[in-house]
């Protein structure tokens, strides 16, 4: 049978004791108060921390100053009775974390902490009441047995928990737990080797430590929490944008429906009473508005996810942005706002460029004028520059004479959810999107925006798209 002797043990035990004390030094001042599994792991630290302690006290009195009556036995009991508890808490622990992880019952710590407390007395008591003899530093007697018989029930526990849970831990936990249950068989097995219990501080030292390294660091614990959430923050803006995806037209279909009920009905409110005029008025400036919230939620979703396709095609300019102007006349709920438009002579009638995404463009600034004017004038002006043989700038301005913009707002203009007022008694509605929905849409199509506004006094909005001459 091998033999350490208890100075070699001893030169172990004291740098060991000398980081467990740095290490619950560092961790007293970086712990999380109100964390469950964080004031177990402490619990741990401190039990190992004065286990170490009482073992060197031991080795000390009977190696080095033959003392070998009744003082020793009492710290040997106590020793054995503080490896109890950290025993004890090192299942308390893996079950804390592994009802976290597997989401099972995020509150197991308050239900199982007293059963533990009630488990670790009992233990304690039967300990400090059976007899440990001290030989050469040897730990032996029934109190030793009993100890044994813990430990080895515990260590069961945690081969029993990692075989039941396997397939539902995480590959981290699962590698933790066997780490845990190979220092803790090592353990078991240093002591019978050597015929004393020296090792299992060691030992309990360098549980602590995986522990440490694995899930306690508090820069290793923020770095899984972010990982976690990420993941989850991941997991649910997946769901959403497969819920948009596959909604979006069950959406959109049956509001364009009544969008265009709604402004087929208002050409009537001349024929109908005044009561039945203001349902009118109300109707179709709010199926509108909901209409463009709706659309813009998924337009932003698309757009975010890189599900915009550019199809380049000849069009026509000056009928595709006539139709659009046309059409806002007639959904223009506003009588006191004149919609104008003009084409300059530069411009060709026929060009090669996304007519879909150039009208959407020049649909949401218009539609964003006429929101924030309430009288006056929404103006549409196009002008086209030749870059070279085959390449011309369409350059279209939308002006307005409605409440302008502050300076400071020009900065967020094209932010997502920015909107040009927030004044919480405006009657203007929207999601804020508008804005940056077309801002997104013009860089995919290699343009540029640019704004001027006098505040009170409107705003200029100025795109300007390449294309190609067909």
């Amino acid at each position: 049978m091998s033999y350490i002797s208890n100075n070699a043990w001893l030169a172990m035990l004291a740098p060991t004791f000398v980081f467990s004390v740095i290490l619950t030094t560092v961790f007293s001042f970086k712990k999380e108060k109100g964390n469950n599994t964080t004031k177990i792991f402490n619990v741990l630290l401190k039990s190992n921390l004065l286990g170490l302690l009482n073992v060197m006290i031991i080795i000390l009195l009977v190696n080095n100053f033959g003392i070998n009556n009744w003082i020793p036995r009492i710290l040997a009991r106590i020793f054995l009775s503080l490896n109890n508890v950290f025993i004890t808490f090192i299942g308390l622990y893996s079950m804390s974390i592994l009802h976290i992880e597997l989401k099972k019952n995020k509150n197991y710590y308050d239900k199982a902490y007293k059963k533990h407390i009630i488990m670790i007395t009992g233990a304690c008591i039967i300990q400090m009441l059976l007899p440990v003899s001290v030989d050469n530093c040897n730990f032996n007697g029934p109190g030793i047995i009993f100890a044994s018989i813990y430990f080895g029930i515990n260590v069961i526990f945690w081969t029993v928990l990692i075989i039941k849970y396997k397939k539902k831990m995480s590959a981290g936990l699962i590698i933790q737990a066997i780490t845990l249950l190979f220092i803790g068989v090592v353990c078991v097995a240093l002591t019978f080797m050597y015929d004393n219990s020296h090792a299992v501080s060691i030992m309990d030292f360098l549980v602590v430590m995986v522990l440490y390294l694995k899930a306690e660091n508090p820069d290793i614990k923020y770095i899984t929490e972010l990982n976690t959430n990420r993941e989850e923050t991941e997991k649910a803006l997946s769901a959403k944008n497969d819920f948009l995806n596959s909604m979006s037209d069950e959406l959109t279909d049956p509001l364009n429906k009544i969008l265009q009920s709604a402004t087929e009905m208002y050409t009537y409110k001349d024929q109908v009473n005044s009561e039945i005029q203001e349902d009118l008025e109300y109707i179709l400036p709010t199926s509108k508005n909901l209409y463009e919230i709706v659309g813009n939620i998924i337009d932003i979703n698309k757009i975010e996810n890189n599900q915009i396709k550019i199809y380049e095609a000849p069009y026509n300019p000056i009928k595709t942005i006539e139709k659009i102007v046309e059409a806002e006349k007639e959904r223009n709920s506003k009588p006191d706002i004149n919609i104008e438009y003009e084409f300059d002579d530069s411009v060709p009638v026929e060009l090669t460029g996304d007519e879909a995404h150039v009208s959407q463009i020049v649909r949401n600034l218009v539609n964003n004028a006429i929101k924030y004017t309430e009288k006056g004038t929404v103006k549409i002006m196009v002008v086209a520059d030749q870059i070279n043989y085959d390449t011309y700038n369409l350059k279209i301005k939308v002006s307005d004479t409605g409440i302008g913009i502050k300076n400071e707002a020009l900065i967020t203009l094209f932010t997502n959810f920015s909107k040009l007022t927030e004044q919480k008694n405006s009657n203007i509605v929207g999601t804020g999107l508008g804005l940056s929905i077309t801002k997104k849409l013009i860089d995919l199509l290699h343009g540029t925006i640019t704004v001027e506004s006098i505040y009170k006094s409107g705003s200029t909005f100025t795109v300007t798209i390449p294309h190609k001459i067909s």
